[in-house]
């Protein structure tokens, strides 16, 4: 039945309008699947399939993971809330780039040089993380090894590390933090290097079974919330 008895207003009519104005004025939840975006500080982002910009949530489910899939609760005025998993939980969120080796670079003198790259997909307004670690071995005591990032598409500098003072024979440890981002508001492509010089003597960066050498990098936040980090273009 269409229409009300004895009127001539269709009945769906008037639910819709209900409904509509319902929902204008914050009278109706909703439950939406969405994407985790960002997790950083205790501030959940996430992306409701269907829109472009991410939304603050308070997750009610604990923990969730960038890339995780959640169902959200969207209660005017009260806000938006993570209430369950659209999918299976998402595992832990692993790095965006990583290389590594069980066994050692070339001897490098003044020339910089790659010892290890690493392809990532940087996301649109997103900072990241970048490590490396392991030992260096020089040709003779005092020798600095000068450790940097370089963009592998033009070779640009991504940023410096300490250098680091060698004694000769010994193996010594190195490693260090940088942070470069991505303002733009699309994705990129690219690939973070790490190189490797020193101004008199040779170094080599060490790698050895069940102590790799290694670059890592990982997503850590929103760009505008890390200024000191290095923008890729």
């Amino acid at each position: 039945m269409t229409n009300a008895p004895g009127g001539g207003l269709p009945v769906k009519a008037i639910a819709e309008a209900v409904l509509d104005r319902a929902r204008r004025t914050g009278l109706v939840w909703r439950l939406r699947p969405a994407t985790v975006t960002d997790t950083v500080n205790g501030t959940v982002r996430v992306r409701l399939d269907g829109d472009s910009q991410p939304i603050g949530v308070a997750s009610m489910i604990g923990p969730v993971a960038v890339a995780a899939r959640v169902m959200v609760l969207i209660t005017p005025p009260a806000g938006n809330h993570i209430v369950g998993w659209a999918g299976p939980p998402a595992p832990g969120g692993g790095p965006a780039g990583l290389a590594f080796s069980d066994s050692n670079s070339v001897p490098v003198a003044a020339t910089p040089t790659v010892v290890l790259s690493a392809p990532v997909v940087l996301r649109a307004r997103t900072a990241y993380r970048v490590e490396f670690g392991g030992g260096v071995l020089s040709s003779a005591a005092g020798v600095l090894a000068d450790f940097r990032l370089a963009d592998g598409r033009s070779g640009a500098s991504l940023g410096e590390f300490y250098r680091y003072r060698t004694e000769g024979g010994p193996v010594m440890h190195a490693d260090g933090v940088r942070y470069i981002r991505r303002t733009a508001d699309t994705a990129l492509a690219a690939t973070v290097q790490l190189t490797l010089a020193t101004a008199s003597g040779t170094v080599t960066h060490i790698g050895a079974p069940g102590r790799p050498r290694y670059l890592m990098i990982t997503a850590c936040g929103e760009a505008a919330a890390f200024p000191h980090a290095v923008d890729v273009r």
